[in-house]
């Protein structure tokens, strides 16, 4: 009989990329943890195979852990911008479900600890809250080794190009601007992924449970400047796109909700690199990643 793998948030992009990639595999039975089981994205799910369940990280350690009961494995990914600074309280809870409810792999989706790092002079609380769950977990692990725990970390999104951070007409009209906080005076160029690769990223760490004990697995399909990431839109578009910096300060200002944090984040990305000292290359020896040029490929930009 296969072992099932809970994945939470699976409706969601990081949760759903996870859902498909153990199904692809095969070698589990995956349980979809959602919170309106009758949504169309849970429908969807059972369809391809799922097993699904109402579970939030919002409900009881009790409830949780009869949603979670008779899994090998979870995948547990918490969303900052639903819950703010509740994000630890709820992730601590999902993690000391897992381990009573015996849970034998966990692997969580973290983000590296900003402030910790750079001794409190960023504070990036969507990274850092992630971080401290992380320790939480870890400290599970050593209190009972058979209680696996693995970590996975994801990077600038490429999906956030053309979304967030938009590709506009320059006044000229002749040409298109891309405006980031990536600081080209910088050392470390920005790390992009396809956040679909996370699910690859996370069977494979799943299928190799002693490999990954108590391992971070970051995962990168590129890492470009502002000037690279023009390039490749030109490229893939046939038109002539820019790249403009926006100085971290500047973003700040910008009056919509959490822009004072991701400028926080463009901050640690251009001080640190997205992964500090990690070892970027895990993930790709994992699976095939893909590159930005490949993405963009894949994922038309509309430009006006």
């Amino acid at each position: 009989m296969s072992k099932i793998i809970s994945v939470f948030g699976a409706t969601g992009a990081q949760g759903g990329s996870v859902a498909r990639a153990l199904l692809k595999d095969g070698k589990f039975k995956v349980r979809a943890l959602t919170r309106d089981p009758n949504s169309d994205s849970s429908k969807k799910l059972k369809a391809e195979g799922c097993e699904v369940v109402k579970c939030d990280v919002v409900d009881s350690k009790q409830d949780i852990e009869a949603a979670i009961k008779g899994s090998y494995g979870v995948f547990l990914v918490t969303a900052f911008w639903n819950y703010f600074t509740k994000e630890k309280e709820y992730g601590n809870k999902v993690a000391d479900a897992c381990f009573d409810a015996g849970v034998e792999h966990l692997v969580f989706s973290s983000l590296s600890a900003c402030k910790k790092i750079s001794n409190g002079r960023i504070d990036v609380p969507h990274f850092d809250l992630k971080a401290e769950i992380e320790d939480h977990i870890r400290e599970l692990s050593k209190k009972k080794p058979q209680f696996i725990s693995s970590f996975v970390y994801a990077p600038f999104y490429m999906q956030n190009i053309g979304d967030g951070f938009k590709v506009e007409k320059s006044a000229d009209g002749n040409s298109y601007t891309i405006s980031l906080p990536a600081d080209p005076s910088s050392k470390f160029p920005l790390d992009m992924g396809d956040i679909n690769d996370i699910g690859p990223v996370v069977s494979g760490i799943f299928n190799n449970p002693s490999k990954y004990s108590g391992v971070d697995v970051p995962f990168s399909g590129s890492a470009l400047t502002g000037e690279e990431i023009a390039k490749s839109i030109s490229k893939a578009t046939g038109k002539q796109v820019k790249f403009n910096y926006i100085p971290t300060k500047v973003f700040a200002t910008f009056g919509f909700p959490g822009a004072g944090e991701l400028a926080h984040m463009f901050d640690f990305y251009n001080e640190f690199g997205a992964f500090h000292t990690l070892d970027k290359s895990l993930g790709s020896k994992i699976t095939k990643l893909t590159t930005f040029d490949e993405y963009l490929q894949k994922n038309p930009l509309k430009l006006n």
